[in-house]
């Protein structure tokens, strides 16, 4: 039994690496064609973009996982049904709960990994996402600014720096005009300044230093002397397609969700509070997605002997397709129309989770509804085709 077990468990290792090999690949090129202008835009080398795409990996793994789990189970068992491997290990004597024991463990270091991608990793790869396009998009700034020439890259504004530091973003003898405003035109002069990144909100920030601001308004002038002058400009003003914007929940860690005091949260903006709780229910519901789908698996690739292996990979999609259609519409309604999250996500979860015990011991006891046999549907075709 020791044998067999480590044989089914190591399939099932086998093909989940592949599937999050080939499904990962898919995720990628979809999210790289709709990267594109970011990616032209901030002119990244091929390194700059494979750590781009590395840092935005575990937010797809944490959806990959559960389907790649449970594809991993599905097709190991569908292959011994169609092998008649099944068949004979239970002449054998060997009964399904004791070839149960390696899908089960399989689907518990399945959920581990997901529950470290989920509360670590996610948080780590935003962040370093985030810091790595500011630091890129800061240092095209700092080489578009070049010492002595007028700038006018951004609408509306006309930069000039007779001295620019591309290392640490430091300037002198800045002036900056702006007729963003209809009607006034801003004229800034500053003998110093700095260029910096804020990460919290996505902006480049222009901080300048003992001043002079002239506001010219319908032919007057007026004159505003001050310490310090921020300037905030959105990347999607710099560059095409690239806008980062404050930091999502679904970016935070654990810990940051957790910290959130969501009764105060409410009183001033209950969607962002809805927003928060759903992203807390969701870093638990997919690393448990994977147990549930991987037992749910058993049965029915069990039930389905003698189906190929095409036929089972659509199948297993199709189940798949629907238990997240079933969680995005739970949490949908519960971050849109304030519903329950415990109600409307957790419910398609324990109904999966139930079905899925609850077939497994109809299969073990060779007591499958028919309707749920490959056969039936054979059966019923064939019938189908009588009668027309």
């Amino acid at each position: 039994m020791c044998l067999l077990n480590r044989r089914i468990f190591f399939e099932c290792v086998k093909v989940f690496v592949i599937s999050v090999i080939v499904l990962m690949a898919f995720v990628l090129m979809g999210r790289a064609l709709q990267l594109k202008d970011t990616l032209m835009g901030l002119e990244l080398g091929f390194l700059d973009t494979l750590l781009v795409f590395l840092y935005l990996s575990p937010s797809f793994l944490l959806i990959m996982m559960p389907v790649s789990a449970m594809l991993a189970v599905f097709l190991t068992f569908l292959r011994m049904g169609s092998d008649k491997e099944l068949i004979a290990l239970k002449a054998g004597g060997i009964s399904l709960y004791q070839m149960f024991k390696a899908p089960l463990l399989f689907g518990v270091l399945c959920t581990a990994l997901c529950f470290w991608i989920s509360f670590s990793l996610i948080a780590g790869g935003a962040a370093n996402f985030r810091s790595h396009i500011l630091d890129i998009a800061q240092n095209r700034v700092n080489i578009a600014l070049q010492p002595g020439v007028f700038n006018q890259d951004i609408p509306n504004l006309v930069f000039f720096a007779k001295q620019v530091d591309v290392r640490n973003g430091s300037l002198a003898d800045v002036m900056v005009e702006d007729s963003g405003k209809e009607g006034v035109t801003l004229t800034i002069l500053a003998p110093r300044g700095n260029l910096t990144v804020d990460y919290l909100k996505g902006d480049i920030v222009m901080l300048l230093k003992d001043g002079t601001i002239y506001s010219e308004k319908e032919q007057q002038i007026t004159k505003l002397l001050f310490e310090e002058y921020v300037m905030r400009f959105s990347l999607s003003s710099l560059f095409k397609g690239l806008d980062l914007g404050a930091i999502q929940p679904k970016e935070m860690g654990w810990s940051d969700l957790a910290a959130f005091d969501l009764p105060k949260i409410s009183e001033s903006n209950v969607f962002l509070a809805k927003k928060i709780e759903v992203e807390m229910h969701k870093r638990w519901l997919f690393p448990l997605s994977c147990l549930v789908l991987t037992i749910f698996a058993v049965p029915i690739a069990s039930s389905f002997q003698g189906m190929h292996r095409q036929s089972g990979l659509v199948l297993a999609l199709i189940i798949f397709f629907t238990y997240y259609v079933l969680v995005s519409l739970g949490m949908n309604l519960a971050e849109y129309s304030g519903m329950n999250p415990y109600l409307t996500i957790w419910l398609p979860v324990l109904f999966f989770f139930a079905l899925s015990l609850y077939g497994v011991y109809l299969s073990a006891n060779e007591r499958f509804p028919s309707w749920l046999n490959f056969t039936f549907f054979y059966r019923l075709r064939k019938k189908l085709k009588k009668v027309q």
